[in-house]
């Protein structure tokens, strides 16, 4: 049971740090479609595809800061996490 555990735990701190890497690069693809399908620096509406810019960002943060809470707290509580009762 204890293999177990560590498989676990390795496997999602791997998903969590990819997820940290993939979301940052949405971000930034996100601000990148920001600047050039809106027409004013306070428009955040698409003009090609509709997309309201500014929450997707403000979600993909939400997410990306989630994702580098989670690695904290994997890493913190590694020895809790993985002692056997």
């Amino acid at each position: 049971m204890k293999r177990a555990k560590k498989i676990t735990y390795h496997v999602l701190i791997g998903i969590f740090i990819i997820g940290t890497f993939v979301l940052g690069f949405a971000v930034i693809n996100t601000m990148v479609s920001l600047k050039y399908e809106t027409t004013n620096s306070t428009g955040c509406i698409s003009l090609i595809s509709g997309q309201d810019f500014c929450f997707e960002i403000k979600v993909l943060i939400g997410l990306l800061v989630a994702c580098i809470v989670a690695v904290i707290l994997l890493l913190f509580f590694r020895k809790s996490i993985s002692r056997t009762e």
